[in-house]
């Protein structure tokens, strides 16, 4: 065989080695632009292959560079030296560059570490002033965000900002001095660490709401000054278990710095239900307020309780669900007059949350709903007796009757569920798998035995779409149900 017909390969670590068969090929042929960008779409996830790629030939060099440099992640010094380096040799790489990832070390924690102080440094800088008008997407997880500040207002063209463990700031002055920069933004995303909220704090910080009359911004009481500019108009918002940051709730929703009478999206995880039992008396007031403030606007409302212990009838009840399913009239999700999207993720397969937030929220205008079921060891075993048996299935039953009531869903679409089942590994993937089988009957656990682990997990997928639609029999005829198993090696 000739050198230049060799055909390409794949290496031990799974990157696509190019032969110059392919080289020539590529170079020989006219692949328009917009199908090279939608390969190296595919590549994106290995830079080793879109390195591969940009050497190819000419025409596929620059659609690689531009996936290669899409996003830009830097932890450390070490990482700010190297990137400058790449920039100084190239400067028209900065513009291919949309989302800047800034993190500390790469270290065994749940949250970011403080120990930021490179960004101050004369790399970090040079580079901030490079990619300040090529950055949209703005990832912080680094704090505090005093000494980082200077680095992160050059991104003044940031429109999706998204700032992580900002429990751990105390001075809203920073905040509102780095928004004030970024007047593009249209999305925002805050995120607090999984901690235990002190009962002291909390309870100080809704003495406060209660007795405050002016705004507080780091601590310094403030007359709420005219500001220069017009509020940030967002369309999306993700709040991560900031319910017990009642500052951080009062500045979002303080219009002369938020308009939220455009929002359409609402991303909400609130505190955890063991963590809500601390607390003696919630305060929703700041939640209740901020629903009011976006209900004539919001398309689409995501709540996200899977990271809670099991809600089940004997576990604790989760606060913040009884208190917006309770009443009719005063429920705050009844402003939601134009929502057209509503998601809801829980663990375990107790359907009680799906159905009284389902009968909480107006129901005219919404066009889908999804509920996701996050299931460990125990959930998946429990699922198959729960959905198998008439009794226990009638809970299911009973959404899918309300959502095939034409009256109350009149537009409805699609009833999507997701179950994700939770495995430790492989080996507890095979296990669930085939105790799952054993729930159902012995006749399948024989059969699926032998399988290999794939062949286990396709089958298991397919008997629990199965079953749900066995619940859901009006959803299914009215074509709207559409059932999805996924899986996540925790």
């Amino acid at each position: 065989m000739e050198p230049h017909l060799k055909e390409q390969t794949e290496t031990s670590n799974g990157t696509v080695s190019i032969s110059r068969s392919s080289r020539v090929a590529a170079c020989n042929d006219c692949i328009p632009p917009e199908i090279l960008l939608l390969i190296m779409n595919e590549l994106r996830h290995s830079k080793a292959s879109l390195k591969e790629a940009s050497l190819v030939c000419r025409a596929w060099h620059g659609p690689a560079q531009v996936s290669l440099f899409f996003r830009v992640d830097i932890r450390q010094l070490r990482d700010c030296k190297r990137i400058l380096e790449i920039f100084q040799k190239s400067p028209h790489l900065t513009s291919h560059v949309k989302r800047l990832v800034i993190g500390g070390p790469e270290e065994k924690q749940s949250w970011p570490c403080s120990r930021a102080s490179y960004l101050q440094s004369k790399e970090a800088m040079e580079i901030a002033s490079m990619l300040g008008s090529s950055v949209r997407e703005l990832g912080v997880s680094v704090y505090p965000l005093e000494k980082n500040v200077d680095f992160l207002k050059h991104m003044r063209r940031v429109q999706t900002l998204r700032i992580e463990s900002y429990v751990a700031e105390r001075r809203l002055d920073i905040l509102a001095e780095l928004i004030q920069c970024m007047r593009n933004i249209n999305t925002l995303h805050l995120f607090c660490p999984n901690t235990v909220p002190y009962r002291e704090e909390y309870e100080t910080g809704r003495l406060e709401l209660l007795t405050a009359t002016t705004t507080t911004l780091g601590g310094a009481v403030s007359t709420e000054p005219t500001l220069d500019t017009p509020p940030l108009r967002l369309t999306r918002l993700t709040l991560f278990r900031v319910e017990q940051r009642f500052d951080l709730l009062k500045f979002l929703l303080d219009p002369r710095y938020f308009d939220l009478g455009v929002l359409e999206r609402l991303d909400l995880t609130w505190m955890d239900v063991k963590d809500q039992h601390h607390i003696t008396r919630l305060d929703y007031t700041l939640l209740d307020r901020l629903f009011r403030r976006v209900g004539p606007s919001l398309k689409g409302l995501s709540l996200d309780f899977a990271h809670s212990h099991s809600i089940l009838p004997d576990s604790l009840p989760d606060r913040y669900i009884e208190h917006y399913t309770m009443s009719l009239m005063t429920s705050p999700l009844q402003c939601l007059v134009t929502l057209e999207s509503f998601s809801v993720a829980s663990k375990g397969i107790d359907p009680s949350p799906y159905l009284a937030l389902l009968t909480s929220v107006p129901s005219l205008s919404l066009t889908h709903v999804q509920l996701q079921t996050y299931i460990d060891v125990n959930g998946l075993f429990k699922l198959g007796r729960v959905l198998f048996e008439e009794d226990s299935a009638q809970y299911w039953q009973v959404i899918d009757s309300l959502l095939g009531d034409k009256n109350r869903f009149p537009v409805l679409q699609s009833l999507t569920i997701t179950a994700i089942l939770i495995f430790l590994d492989f080996i507890d993937e095979r296990n669930l798998c085939l105790s799952f089988a054993t729930a159902l009957g012995d006749n399948e656990a024989r059969e699926m035995k032998n399988m290999s682990t794939e062949e286990l997990f396709n089958r298991t997928s397919t008997q629990i779409a199965g079953l749900f639609e066995m619940a859901l029999v009006r959803s299914k005829e009215r074509g709207l149900l559409h059932v999805k198993v996924e899986k996540q090696v925790s």
